[in-house]
C-alpha cells in the first residue's frame, strides 16, 4: 500500500480516535482542599473536597474526611476558591454579520476561558442552533446556550438588518409562532414596535409558552412592557419613567436609539429622582427581571471610552481587525453628538441609583455585557459588569447572584445549576482569590469545569491564543 495512504489512514484512525475519547462518559474529579463559595448563602466553606462524577457533583465534604475515589483525576485546590460558573444574559457574535462563522467556535471559547459556562445569544439564526447542538454532542467546546429568536422590530431601522419585520399583528403573531416552531428560547424585540403589534406579540407569546425579552420600544413605554412581564435590556424607558412632565423631546430619553439623539440628552436635566421608589416597587410588583448592561452602556456612552483606553484592554486581541474601523466610525459619530460630560454622568449616577434601589426592594437583576459592542470582548467585559454592579452599590456577593443564581432561576435550571450543591451540575470556576473580599478576582482564573471537562489554566490560556489568531 502506498505510504500516503498509510499515512492518511493513520491520521484519520487519531482523529475518530480524539473524537470518540472528547465524546465519551467524562472521567471523575476531585477538587481537594477548596474553599467553596457555594451561592446558596453569603460566605466561604473552607478546606472542602469536591467529587465530580459523570459531569455532576457528587459529594461535597471535608478535605480530611471525604474518600475520593481511586479513578478520579485529583486537582491540587489548596488556598484556591471554587465558584458556579458565570452567565452571561446577553451576548452577540462577530460571525452574526461580516465575520467567518467557522471561527463562531473561537468566539465561545474566549467565553469559556473567561469562565463563562452559560450564554444567552440575543438575536439568534440557525447558525447558533447549530453550535449549541455540536456543544450538546460534545464535537465542541463552549458554554451552555440558550438563544433568543431573531429581533423583532418595527421597521428594518439600520443597513445589514437580518431580524423580522412585523408592522402589523397578524405579522406579529406569524413571527411568534414561527420562532418558538424553530426551538429559539425566547422572543427577541428591539425597535419601532407599535401597541398593536407588541400586545400581539405577547398574547400570542404567551399562549405559546414562550418568554419575550429585549427593548421597549417609545411607543410601549415601561408600564405597558411591566404589566406584559416582558424581561427589560439596558433598563430601557425607565429613564422616560423618570421624566418630570415638562421634558423636552416628547418625552424621550436616553433608552434604546436615543442615546444617539442631542434632543434625548437634554432630558438627563429633567429627571426627577424622587420618582425612583415608585418605579422600582412596579417593577417588584410586576416580578420582571432586568439585564442593565451597564459596563457596555457606561463605558461606551458615559465615560466615551476612547481608543486609547481600548488598546490597552486585554481583551483587544480578541477583536477582528475588519470591525474596529467600524467601531471608529461609530465613536466618531457618537463624538459629533456627544453630551456635556455633566448630563454623562448623570446618566451613569441615575442609573446606579435605579440598579441600587431595585437590588434593596429584591428585584431581580442579572449581568449581561452586550459584547461585542464598541469592541469590547467577549467574558472579559462581563466581568466589568459584576465590577459595575459593585460600584452601583451591590455587594459583592450580590453582583455574584447576577451572573448565577438569578439567571439559573430566570433559565428555570436552578434545580441544576447556579449553585454548588451534591447533584447539581458541575459548571464551574476556581479562582486564586476569593471574589466575595473583591469582586474583581473573578478575573483571577485558575480552571474551569464545562460539561463535565476541567480545563486548567495552561489550557484556557492556549484557548485564547488558539482564538485571538483567528481574530487577526
Amino acid at each position: 500500500m502506498n505510504q500516503r495512504i498509510i499515512r492518511f489512514l493513520f491520521l484519520l484512525l487519531l482523529i475518530f480516535i480524539s473524537v470518540e475519547i472528547w465524546a465519551a462518559k467524562p472521567p471523575a474529579y476531585a477538587i481537594e482542599e477548596v474553599n467553596v463559595v457555594p451561592m446558596t448563602h453569603e460566605g466561604v466553606i473552607n478546606n472542602q473536597t469536591v467529587i465530580i462524577e459523570d459531569g455532576y457533583i457528587k459529594r461535597i465534604g471535608d478535605a480530611k474526611k471525604v474518600k475520593i475515589p481511586a479513578n478520579a483525576i485529583r486537582i491540587n485546590a489548596r488556598g484556591k476558591y471554587l465558584m458556579p460558573g458565570l452567565t452571561d444574559m446577553h451576548v452577540h457574535l462577530f460571525s452574526d454579520s461580516d465575520f467567518p462563522a467557522q471561527y463562531a467556535p473561537d468566539e465561545l471559547n474566549v467565553m469559556l476561558a473567561n469562565g463563562v459556562t452559560t450564554n444567552r445569544i440575543m438575536s439568534g439564526n440557525p447558525n447558533h442552533m447549530e453550535l449549541r447542538k455540536k456543544i450538546t454532542n460534545k464535537e465542541i467546546t463552549g458554554p451552555v446556550l440558550f438563544i433568543a429568536s431573531p429581533e423583532l422590530a418595527g421597521r428594518a431601522y439600520y443597513k445589514g438588518f437580518k431580524g423580522i419585520v412585523v408592522e402589523t399583528p397578524e405579522q406579529a403573531v406569524h413571527a411568534v409562532k414561527q420562532c418558538k416552531q424553530q426551538g429559539y428560547d425566547f422572543i427577541k424585540l428591539t425597535e419601532d414596535i407599535t401597541v398593536p403589534v407588541y400586545d400581539a406579540i405577547i398574547k400570542t407569546a404567551k399562549a405559546e409558552n414562550i418568554r419575550v425579552v429585549g427593548h421597549i420600544g417609545k411607543q410601549v413605554k415601561l408600564k405597558r412592557a411591566l404589566d406584559a412581564g416582558q424581561q427589560i435590556e439596558h433598563l430601557d424607558e425607565y429613564m422616560e419613567a423618570l421624566l418630570k412632565p415638562d421634558a423636552p423631546n416628547d418625552g424621550k430619553s436616553v433608552s434604546g436609539y436615543g442615546i444617539w439623539q442631542p434632543k434625548a440628552w437634554e432630558t438627563m436635566d429633567y429627571v426627577d429622582e424622587q420618582k425612583i421608589p415608585e418605579i422600582v416597587q412596579a417593577t417588584k410588583q410586576a416580578g420582571v427581571y432586568n439585564t442593565p448592561t451597564s459596563a457596555f452602556l457606561h463605558l461606551a456612552f458615559g465615560y466615551a471610552m476612547d481608543e486609547t483606553k481600548l488598546g490597552t484592554k486585554q481583551d483587544a486581541r480578541f477583536i477582528p481587525s475588519s470591525e474596529i474601523e467600524t467601531w471608529r466610525n461609530a465613536k466618531e459619530r457618537y463624538h459629533t453628538i456627544m453630551a456635556s460630560e455633566e448630563r454623562r454622568m448623570k446618566f451613569i449616577a441615575v442609573r446606579n441609583k435605579l440598579i441600587k434601589a431595585m437590588h434593596e426592594a429584591g428585584c431581580k437583576l442579572m449581568a449581561g455585557s452586550d459584547t461585542p459592542s464598541w469592541l469590547l470582548g467577549y467574558g472579559f467585559t462581563l466581568h466589568r459588569e459584576l465590577e459595575h454592579f459593585v460600584q452601583a452599590g451591590l455587594s459583592p456577593y450580590a453582583s455574584l447572584q447576577t451572573a448565577t443564581t438569578i439567571p439559573a432561576e430566570y433559565l428555570g435550571v436552578l434545580s441544576t445549576t447556579g449553585t454548588i450543591e451534591a447533584g447539581k451540575k458541575a459548571e464551574l470556576v476556581l479562582l486564586d482569590a476569593n471574589p466575595l473580599e473583591n469582586i474583581s478576582n473573578t478575573q483571577k482564573i485558575n480552571g474551569v469545569m464545562s460539561h463535565g471537562r476541567w480545563h486548567n489554566q495552561q489550557q484556557l490560556k492556549d484557548m485564547l491564543d488558539q482564538s485571538a489568531k483567528v481574530f487577526k
